[in-house]
This record gives C-alpha cells, structure tokens and sequence, in this order.
C-alpha cells in the first residue's frame, strides 16, 4: 500500500511540471540568440563597411596630396588642404561609427526589455499553474 502512494505521490510531482514549459523556455533563449547575433552582425558589417569607405576616401587624399605642383606654395596649400580632408573624414567616420554603436545598443536594450517583460509574464503563469496544480491536488489528497 505505501509503495504505491508513493508511486502515486511521483507521478503527481511529475504532473506539476510542464514540459512544453522547457520547450518554450530554450526556443525564447534561440530566438534571443539569434536577435543578438544579427544586431551584433549588422552593426560589424555596417562597422566595416564604414573602415573601408574611410580607408579609400584616405588614400584618395593622400593621392591628391602629393600630386605634382607647378608653384612651391602650392605644396603647402595641399599639406593644409590634406589635412583639413582628413580632420572631417575622421570627424565623419566617428560619427557614423557612433551611430552603428547606439544603434546596436539602443536595439539590445529594447530586446533584453521585451525578453524581460515576457520572460515575467511567462514565470507569473508558470507559478500560477504550478498552485493550482499543488492546491488541486492537495484537495485530492484530503
């Protein structure tokens, strides 16, 4: 007689966990994941993207900077005008590497937000279901 109240008591235990809960709990962490690796990828390429268009405009005006010159002033001018190019390339690469940063970030934020709201609303049920399974069973056993 007691083993089976006892084989009865684990099988009530086991009923009080639900497995699709797991299930949905490794997907909502899959679909994190994969939100994660595409910000982070999108804000790499976009990264690149930007080194390489900073690299060119670069050599570009290291070219015309040393272009033949028919005056001697005119060097100077070139080395002035060089650098100016070059101040506003940096200036506009690192703005553009700041706005694929806050992007990326902003994007992370609002997804761990959600992930944490859902992952709230998800665990309230959880335990909600858990009660009312232990409660329902309590009354079984009384």
């Amino acid at each position: 007689m007691a083993k089976q109240n006892t084989k009865s008591a684990a099988t009530d235990m086991q009923n009080l966990f639900d497995p699709q809960g797991y299930q949905d709990v490794f997907k909502t962490w899959a679909q994190i994941g994969e939100r994660m690796t595409t910000i982070a990828t999108e804000a790499a390429a976009r990264s690149t993207d930007i080194a390489s268009e900073s690299t060119k405009e670069a050599f570009s005006n290291f070219r015309e900077m040393n272009e033949v010159r028919d005056q001697p002033a005119d060097y100077a001018k070139a080395y002035s005008d060089f650098a100016q190019k070059q101040m506003d390339l940096f200036t506009r690469a690192a703005k553009a590497m700041t706005d694929v940063s806050q992007k990326a970030g902003t994007e992370a934020t609002e997804m761990a937000t959600k992930v944490g709201e859902d992952m709230s609303e998800t665990v309230a049920a959880n335990a909600q279901g858990t009660v009312d399974k232990v409660t329902s069973a309590a009354n079984k056993a009384a």
